[in-house]
Order: C-alpha cells, then sequence, then structure tokens
C-alpha cells in the first residue's frame, strides 16, 4: 500500500522504517501543513498520523483532506478520548508506543473491509482479498501474486475511472522508482490475460490518451451482424 506518515514531532524512524521493510511505499514528513498537502494531492491508500498535539483536531483535518485514505492515529489517549478521535474521522486509533505488529495487522484489516464494501455496479459483487491476494468477481477469483496485486487494488479503488501509467507508478511503485511506462503496460497486458484465463467478468480497458479504466459493469449484448468492441 501506499502510505503517508505525518507527526508534528520527530518522524519515528523505526516505524517507517518496518513499515518499508513490510512493503508499503512510504513518505514521511515531520511538517503539519506540508503533511495536509501532501494528503490531499498524494492519493494514499493509508495515513498514519503520529499526532502528539490535540490528535482528535488532526483526525478531523486529515480526514477532511483526505476522504478517500484510511486514517490510523498513534496518540496517547485512552478511553473517552480515543472515542473522541474515532468520532473526529479515524478509522483506527492505537495508544503510544504502538505495536507495528497491531498496526499493520489492523490496516490489512480494513484495508479488506473497505474492498468488501467497496460500490459496484448493481449485481456485481468486487472484492480485493489483501491475505490470499486475490480478486474475486460474482464468485469468480484469479490469484494476483506480488506486484499484480497491488496493481489490481489501485484500479479497484477507482473503477470506472481513468487510471493513468503516471498514477500507476506514483500510487503502486513510488514517486522515486524509475519511470517505465513499458513495463507497466506489460503488467497490465498480463493482467488482462489473467482475468480472461480465470473467466473473471471483469475488463481492463485501454482509453486511447487518457489510460486504463477497470469496468466491472456486464458486458453489452452484440448485435447480430454486427462485430463487438
Amino acid at each position: 500500500m501506499r502510505v503517508l506518515y505525518a507527526t508534528d514531532r520527530r518522524i519515528d524512524r523505526y516505524l517507517v522504517k518496518a513499515l518499508r521493510e513490510a512493503g508499503h511505499v512510504v513518505e514521511a514528513t515531520s511538517r503539519p501543513a506540508d503533511g495536509l498537502i501532501e494528503a490531499a494531492t498524494g492519493g494514499y491508500r493509508v495515513i498514519v498520523l503520529d499526532w502528539w498535539e490535540s490528535p482528535a483536531a488532526g483526525a478531523t483535518r486529515f480526514a477532511a483532506a483526505a476522504p478517500r485514505s484510511l486514517l490510523a492515529v498513534i496518540a496517547a489517549v485512552d478511553g473517552a478520548a480515543m472515542a473522541g478521535v474515532l468520532a473526529a474521522g479515524a478509522d483506527a486509533v492505537f495508544t503510544r508506543p504502538a505495536s507495528f505488529g497491531e498496526l499493520e495487522a489492523r490496516l490489512e484489516a480494513l484495508d479488506r473491509l473497505v474492498a468488501r464494501v467497496r460500490p459496484a455496479p448493481a449485481g456485481v459483487a468486487v472484492e480485493m482479498v489483501a491475505a490470499d491476494q486475490v480478486l474475486r468477481v460474482n464468485g469468480r477469483q484469479v490469484s494476483l501474486p506480488g506486484r499484480d496485486f497491488q496493481v489490481m487494488a489501485h484500479m479497484v479503488a477507482h473503477a470506472g475511472e481513468f487510471v493513468s501509467l503516471e498514477q500507476l507508478q506514483q500510487h503502486v511503485w513510488g514517486e522515486e522508482a524509475e519511470p517505465r511506462p513499458d513495463l507497466i503496460r506489460a503488467r497490465l497486458a498480463r493482467l488482462r490475460r489473467r482475468l480472461a484465463d480465470a473467466g473473471v467478468d471483469a475488463r481492463l480497458r485501454t482509453v486511447a490518451g487518457q489510460g486504463y479504466v477497470f469496468d466491472v459493469s456486464p458486458s453489452p449484448p452484440i448485435t447480430p451482424g454486427r462485430s463487438p468492441s
């Protein structure tokens, strides 16, 4: 997952390193204003907010800046204060010092939950299962190991929307990775074959000059005498 770690104190280098070693693409900042800008424009899957001063207020600001991101808050809170942070917009709250194992497990669980409830066209059930690294559409499933799963997770998160090669590069590989649009195109072509071979009723459509679309709408009927597009 692409993760933003933001704090109003010193960056927890151990936590950032652990997130990266777990396979996440992590950006870190200790400047609150910069963190809000990153949250609003970066398209992060998860925001880890390591907040010391007024964590509920921090959760409110970051939840408003990035409503599509999962928001996990680390703070010195308990009881009613923890409930207040959740009410302010956090998806999970961890009492400092936070256990990395618990943080990672809870974020994976939240990500699976979001995948299950993500809107889809009527009669279409779409689910990304991180634990098994599979995509399920209407009961049929396809295994997507490694980076293929991350690419499909991003496409499913933006189902019906245009996703450019640049967006995939940024959100899956990270801004520091060397741009390789040819490799991304090849991976998408392989994903198309995986979906077709598994009989999954979903398509990765190419939109000339714009990018790719993950389409889970029912395939249109073929009119007699006309070729399918």
